[in-house]
């Protein structure tokens, strides 16, 4: 592990300092307003500086150690995988997202924005994932001025041990905005729509599949896992298929959950799973 219980402790102890010692620089600036109106400009600079060249780093610092920590102890054993990657996503990348043709997104040198990226083996399976931040072009009338929609949430890839031979998306209306969906899907490889055949998945969820092939035969366990995982997650599920690749973007669930720097940290905090979800998504993947 890199950073241990202690480790982050002793951070936070740090942290709390270093705190401590602004609100004095700022208890000063209130003590020299009734003496000395220089010394009240003088000790609020320092306190600016201090705290946009101190704190406030080492808060990041101490965030980011306590997040990277929280993954170690929880997701990296279930994918027997030991370390987390916090910005550089090897195995999930812009031209893996744009093959699984889900969604669609603005690509820049800044977007998307991968991060917490983990991989690793789990029940056989090749399985990658990491929160994502997705830039989505789209305009209120069709002359209008382009705007930006940020679609945020947990993308999962996963290698299945066997040819699917299907090739669908089926997407939660609330995966992705509606009429930046139907646009995708109006202009990407001249996909087209089909009844969901599930009648409770058929309420929130619209189901499409290559023109030229014929409407795909969902598995009835697939569907039956799907609305577990429905029912289960406070996000909305995006779901892609083509043959052994099984793509999954869960929309508003991150891998990294807010972090209080009120509160110090603790082993229960520690283990806490940030990402229940990923049995649900085994089980999908066991479907197939």
């Amino acid at each position: 592990m890199k950073y241990t219980i202690s480790d982050l402790q002793q951070m936070y102890r740090s942290y709390r300092m270093k705190a401590l010692f602004l609100l004095l620089l700022l208890a000063a600036a209130l003590v020299f307003v009734f003496q000395n109106h220089i010394l009240t400009l003088a000790a609020l600079a320092f306190a600016v500086l201090f705290h946009l060249c101190v704190v406030r780093p080492w808060q990041k610092k101490y965030v980011n150690a306590f997040t990277c920590a929280n993954l170690e102890h929880t997701l990296c054993p279930k994918l027997n995988t030991p370390s987390v990657s916090e910005k550089n996503a090897v195995h999930i990348t812009p031209s893996l997202m744009q093959k699984a043709a889900l969604m669609p997104f603005h690509q820049t040198s800044s977007t998307p924005l991968l991060r917490w990226e983990l991989s690793g083996q789990i029940r056989g399976l090749s399985f990658s994932l990491c929160d994502a931040v997705l830039a989505q072009d789209f305009k209120l009338v069709e002359k209008g001025k382009q705007r930006v929609h940020m679609n945020t949430g947990v993308w999962i890839h996963i290698e299945l041990s066997k040819d699917t031979g299907l090739n669908f998306r089926l997407l939660d209306e609330n995966s992705v905005p509606t009429p930046i969906r139907m646009d995708f899907f109006s202009e990407e490889s001249l996909y087209i729509s089909s009844p969901v055949p599930d009648a409770e998945l058929a309420k929130c969820f619209v189901l499409y599949h290559p023109a030229a092939e014929d409407t795909p035969v969902l598995p009835n366990r697939f569907l039956r896992e799907l609305k577990k995982l429905k029912d289960y997650t406070p996000g909305y599920t995006a779901v892609s298929i083509h043959d052994k690749q099984l793509d999954i973007f869960i929309r508003n669930r991150f891998l990294t959950r807010p972090v209080s720097v009120r509160q110090a940290p603790t082993e229960e905090l520690l283990n806490f799973d940030p990402f229940p979800e990923l049995r649900y998504l085994l089980d999908l993947a066991d479907a197939l």
